[in-house]
């Protein structure tokens, strides 16, 4: 292993992304998402973008897995119906279909580029977005300690319908890439149930440099503009 890794996990609205991206911005973080691979994947069947068969196979090397997740997929996506908003119904249920096939088909593509990635001992590789036990698994046993971003319901969700002014299916909020880590012991929890972003970057920060022992990256050299508690909203 190289670098300093950690993974975050965290419900839709807790906050996740803007502290992935403070991360990144103060810390030089590399973030690395499942949810690549699976968005291009979803776009390719619902809106003809990209090739299918190529994203199956990268996910998929077993040609019979292959076969198998290619038949649920377009018997899925023939019944599927357009979602006003983000598609994360879509997302969801693609995603499920894949790791019927293989649990985890997409933690594995995506560890293979994080090696690649991680050649420089330098990194700090953040995966984001972890949201099974499997995967969860997965990724501690290659030594990515966790970070559980927490907020309630009620705070997520006047996040939500604040910044994309609407709310999801309801059924989106109990699906198991919502639920399920909600019972894991994480290693570490930070509670995003203010208002007030400067107060829980500070806590961010300090647990960064006192529990991960990494220091700001100084921006004259990265060229990247400091993040401002005023610019930046939860998501």
């Amino acid at each position: 292993m190289s670098g300093t890794r950690l993974m975050m996990t965290g419900q839709m609205g807790s906050g996740k992304t803007s502290a992935a991206a403070r991360l990144e911005t103060r810390y030089g973080a590399k973030i690395w998402v499942r949810t690549e691979s699976m968005k291009r994947l979803s776009h390719a069947l619902a809106d003809q973008v990209g090739d299918v068969e190529a994203l199956l196979t990268s996910l998929l090397p077993d040609k019979s897995e292959r076969h198998q997740a290619r038949d649920s997929l377009l018997r899925y996506i023939s019944a599927y119906e357009p979602e006003s908003g983000k598609k994360r119904r879509l997302y969801q249920d693609v995603t499920q279909i894949v790791m019927d096939v293989d649990p985890l088909a997409f933690e594995r593509e995506l560890y293979v580029r994080i090696l690649e990635a991680e050649r420089d001992s330098s990194v700090f590789s953040l995966v984001e977005d972890v949201r099974s036990v499997a995967a969860y698994e997965f990724f501690h046993s290659h030594g990515y300690p966790s970070l559980r971003i927490q907020a309630s319901e009620t705070v997520r969700r006047s996040r939500m319908l604040a910044r994309d002014e609407y709310l999801p299916a309801p059924e989106t909020f109990s699906h198991s890439s919502e639920t399920a880590l909600d019972a894991i012991a994480h290693d570490h929890t930070l509670v995003n149930d203010g208002s007030d972003v400067g107060a829980f970057y500070q806590r961010l920060d300090e647990f960064v440099e006192q529990e991960l022992g990494i220091q700001p990256v100084p921006y004259a050299t990265t060229g990247v503009t400091p993040p401002s508690a005023t610019d930046e909203r939860n998501s």
